[in-house]
């Protein structure tokens, strides 16, 4: 599956608002499909409230939810403000996560 088809479902489950961060189109890209599948399924359940969140300690009202693949470098973040939208998902190797999760509070 190609970023531009993800983006799309991705889009539908959480609303036209949410933008794609970091580097989104190449990693995606990159992902083995089990692993572009597993993102998708993920989106859902955080959707869903099946995927526990972790509350931001320095951006008030702002929770974020975090997706770690065991036998790769690129990791996940989808944030969203407390009981209205989602924000923003992030996708991309471990050390520019490691800098979004310091920069968000999470």
């Amino acid at each position: 599956m190609l970023h531009e088809e993800a983006k799309k479902k991705i889009t539908e489950i959480l609303g036209s608002d949410i933008s794609f961060e970091g580097h989104f189109n190449n990693v995606f890209d990159e992902l083995k499909e089990n692993r572009q599948i597993q993102i998708i399924s993920w989106v859902k359940d955080c959707k869903e409230g099946k995927a526990i969140p972790l509350s931001s300690d320095r951006i008030k009202e702002l929770l974020g939810f975090i997706l770690r693949f065991r036998d790769t470098n690129f990791r996940v973040i989808l944030t969203k403000k407390k009981n209205e939208y989602f924000i923003a998902l992030f996708l991309d190797k471990h050390k520019y996560y490691e800098a979004e999760r310091r920069k968000l509070g999470i």
